[in-house]
């Protein structure tokens, strides 16, 4: 791919699909759903299609209505012993504690980055819960694919975990610990990315109300599934969203379709940044949009540990503020498809970001005139987004190698630039 700032209009419209985030939760909470469930404004990206498969396996009915919207049915009516997760870290994450409610062996398989991915930290977190965990590769203490786990969770009152890793496990124990007809409460020791474990819980709720929580402790009370209709429009994805906003303060007015303010996806945090630093913005509640419009602004103090993937985001609106901006939390990036510690500040600087390492956890990062460059993505959908984004920002050609990668997070389709 090569692109420019020439690819960019002055007035911009995008219409987002559906948060992947968002569709994998809901796809994961209908196994223990067996009423029809409609999901709507679905994007059919590489994770998305691993989840559906998944289901596929354990008996589910998926039928596609149209070209952004499924409708689930069916009961579990098998239990595999082989789990395909694609190249999905968080599929792989939230199934086992659900499969393992279910069944006492699995054995767990992915593709491309996932396969060079450490999982150690969920033997640590599921072995107190009487999990084990076996793999052909242990080098150095790690857990890599293909993996395979013996033990069933049992049903308890009580679960103490640490997830100051990934939060991602917490939502799967949450899902199958709120379908099993026995109350009980799970208290995080340790919680990282504490918002998506929110996230996970309100949608929960949607489908009948099961969960209160505060801070790192999930009481949960199994109840009766809503009768009425389970048909739900899927909210646009907050973490490319947030990059098309930032990249909105550089043009005339660019609108962006399907988000809200009163999100539950964390990355929607960048409003509240966006208010802290008097960027201006407006909101369209009736079409679900919100708009912003070229203007100065200064730059920020933010923290991204519990909202990572907000990084490249937070970059292209640092390069483009007007005074120096301080990024922490920043080896939240490192056990990702790639170092994206490494892989992003590198393309960043190799394109004229200005960009200064205080420690492994702290950037700087200065008002930046980004160049034309050849860059590559190191197969990381995450780095591929940046290096877009900056080649809009250019007066001369980026050229992108592997960014077809995207493909893992995002159908983009149907925006319309």
């Amino acid at each position: 791919m090569k692109i420019s700032r020439k690819s960019l209009k002055n007035n911009i419209t995008f219409s987002l699909l559906g948060s992947k985030s968002i569709i994998i939760r809901h796809l994961l909470i209908s196994l223990f759903h067996d009423n029809v469930v409609i999901l709507r404004n679905v994007q059919f990206c590489d994770d998305v299609v691993a989840a559906i498969n998944l289901l596929k396996s354990y008996g589910k009915i998926i039928d596609i209505l149209d070209d952004n919207t499924i409708k689930i049915s069916g009961k579990i009516n098998k239990l595999p012993e082989e789990i395909y997760c694609g190249e999905s870290a968080t599929l792989l994450r939230m199934i086992i504690p659900i499969h393992h409610s279910l069944q006492n062996i699995g054995k767990y398989y992915g593709d491309k980055t996932l396969l060079n991915r450490n999982f150690s930290d969920l033997k640590i977190m599921f072995s107190s819960l009487g999990l084990i965990f076996s793999s052909d590769s242990f080098l150095n203490d790690n857990i890599t694919l293909p993996f395979t786990v013996i033990g069933k969770l049992n049903s308890q009152d009580n679960y103490t975990i640490i997830a100051d890793k990934s939060s991602q496990a917490v939502s799967g124990l949450l899902i199958s610990r709120s379908f099993h007809n026995i109350p009980s409460e799970i208290y995080c020791a340790e919680l990282v990315s504490a918002p998506y474990v929110y996230l996970t819980a309100d949608i929960i709720n949607m489908y009948g109300e099961m969960i209160n929580y505060n801070d790192k402790t999930f009481k949960i009370t199994p109840n009766k599934l809503l009768t009425r209709s389970n048909d739900y429009f899927i909210e646009g994805d907050w973490s490319l969203g947030a990059m098309i906003l930032a990249l909105g303060l550089t043009v005339d007015s660019c609108e962006v379709k399907n988000l809200t303010t009163h999100s539950s996806q964390p990355d929607s945090k960048i409003l509240k940044l966006f208010d802290s630093i008097s960027i201006n913005y407006e909101i369209d509640n009736k079409n679900k949009s919100i708009i912003t419009h070229r203007q100065i602004y200064d730059g920020y103090t933010y923290d991204i540990t519990d909202t990572p993937d907000l990084a490249p985001a937070l970059m292209i609106l640092a390069a483009n503020a007007n005074s120096p901006s301080k990024l922490s939390g920043v080896k939240r990036l490192i056990n990702k498809e790639s170092n994206r510690a490494s892989t992003l500040s590198d393309i960043f600087i190799k394109l004229g970001g200005r960009l200064e390492v205080i420690d492994e956890n702290t950037w700087f990062i200065y008002p930046s005139q980004i160049h034309g460059g050849e860059i590559y993505t190191y197969n990381d959908h995450r780095v591929a987004m940046l290096g877009i984004f900056l080649g809009l920002l250019s007066n001369e050609e980026v050229k992108i190698n592997g960014w077809e990668c995207i493909s893992k997070s995002y159908a983009i389709k149907h925006c319309n630039v």
